[in-house]
């Protein structure tokens, strides 16, 4: 096995024990983007002079017996709206082709003091939107790798990487963790710092991050969140989301959640229906007036200067953005209580809950990156949800399971997300396309 195949935990115990260097992880790594890079185009930005000096003094580091975290010498890949400095960092957009930060995300920062390397930054559509960015994914290169943390997704799911950071306003870490094969995960909204982060809407962005296992997503949560979370993969009581879920899902996606359904419940999982609340009614309507108000609040000042300046999708969605009236706002982040309030309560009949993690596979285009519909809801409330591989396509192409928890409720969320792993037994290894 290379070492850009191996998990964050299976690179993480050799380096312990000696038997890897970081140097040799990234000169792995780096050969893996040399090959991958011109047909998947999932990095804009490299930093490989400061990533081989400080895998150097990291492997110093191990040899001398002093290993800072589970992630010391493990390469990681950054978002391009993460701040890095001394790093260009574009944020998918011409406006900031030039934009050099002075200082680094607070997340950027943690990483880095727990001895990450971090090869480069990752594609992203513009400002973490909707207007695509170029990556391709890795299973089948005419089809979208999801967004907008498209080039995250694409490293880690063909072993460019085995870990990256993402972010998620709608759906942009589980949509394309499922459309690329690996695992995705959204923490609680405010749980993992955002500071250096360049917003898209404030009240609904999450830091998140994709890795190939569950393990390697709660390594990355514990150094992020300076939390120990120590999940123990048992059957899980699961709440299955039929209603608009079932009637939305493209064909294929919700056969395949039915069959891993029927998997986990013959593994030991107890599955139960669950209606939706009334309130979902409106969390679509509600989560876009947020969205677009925020959005415009940010970019109001550049976008009224100079509104060609933004790709289409999103100068039309600043535009409208400016156009909604403050009652309606008020009314929006109204309902998003009485939605939290009532999936509380759904969630005190099961453990977690069970939808896709995608309304249709990765389509067949590189002029959109699909329907965030399926993630917008935990999003909109900031709850908690993780998506696990649990099947391909006729086609070939990835599905995935999503799972949602209570707030805070990480531990017992990656718990049952381990164990529905364990059962439903999606290949790790990275994919070569």
């Amino acid at each position: 096995m290379e070492p850009h195949e191996l998990t964050v935990a299976e690179a993480s115990q050799l380096i312990r024990e000696g038997k890897l260097t970081p140097t040799r992880l990234l000169d792995s790594i780096l050969k893996r983007i040399d090959a991958l890079e011109p047909t998947l185009e999932a990095w804009v930005t490299m930093d490989r002079e400061r990533a081989l000096s400080d895998a150097e003094a990291l492997t110093r580091e191990a040899q001398e017996g002093s290993i800072r975290s589970p992630v010391h010498g493990i390469p990681v890949g950054i978002k391009d709206i993460y701040f890095t400095q001394g790093l260009r960092t574009t944020m998918g957009s011409p406006i900031y082709a030039d934009h050099i930060p002075e200082y680094d995300a607070e997340t950027v920062a943690i990483l880095r003091d727990a001895g990450a390397v971090i090869p480069g930054k990752t594609e992203t559509t513009e400002f973490a939107a909707y207007d695509p960015a170029p990556t391709r994914n890795p299973w089948n290169t005419e089809h979208t790798p999801g967004g907008s943390s498209s080039g995250s997704a694409a490293a880690v799911s063909s072993g460019m990487c085995p870990t990256a950071l993402g972010s998620q306003t709608g759906g942009s870490v589980i949509r394309p963790a499922a459309f690329c094969g690996v695992v995705g995960f959204k923490p609680t909204y405010d749980l993992i710092s955002r500071l250096g982060v360049f917003p898209l809407a404030w009240s609904l962005d999450h830091v998140g991050f994709f890795t190939r296992t569950v393990e390697d997503a709660t390594i990355l949560l514990n150094v992020l969140s300076g939390v120990e979370h120590r999940p123990d993969p048992e059957p899980p009581k699961l709440g299955l989301l039929r209603g608009y879920y079932e009637k939305t899902a493209d064909e294929s996606v919700w056969e395949g959640l039915m069959d891993a359904a029927d998997r986990l419940e013959d593994g030991g999982a107890e599955v139960v229906e669950l209606r939706l609340p009334r309130s979902f009614e409106y969390v679509h309507p509600a989560h876009s007036i947020i969205f677009a108000t925020e959005a415009a609040s940010v970019h109001e000042e550049g976008f009224r200067k100079n509104p060609e300046s933004y790709k289409p999708k999103m100068r039309s969605h600043v535009a409208g953005g400016l156009l909604i009236p403050s009652p309606a706002y008020l009314r929006a982040k109204r309902i998003r209580g009485v939605f939290a309030m009532e999936a509380r309560d759904l969630l005190g009949e099961a453990d977690c809950l069970l939808t896709p993690s995608s309304v249709t596979p990765a389509l067949r285009s590189l002029k959109s990156t699909g329907d965030p519909a399926f993630n917008a809801p935990w999003s909109f409330c900031g709850f908690p949800s993780i998506t696990v591989p649990c099947g391909l396509t006729g086609d070939g192409l990835p599905l995935g399971l999503q799972l949602t928890g209570l707030p805070y409720g990480e531990e017992g969320l990656l718990s049952a997300a381990g164990w529905c792993e364990r059962i439903l037994d999606f290949p790790k290894g990275p994919r070569t396309p």
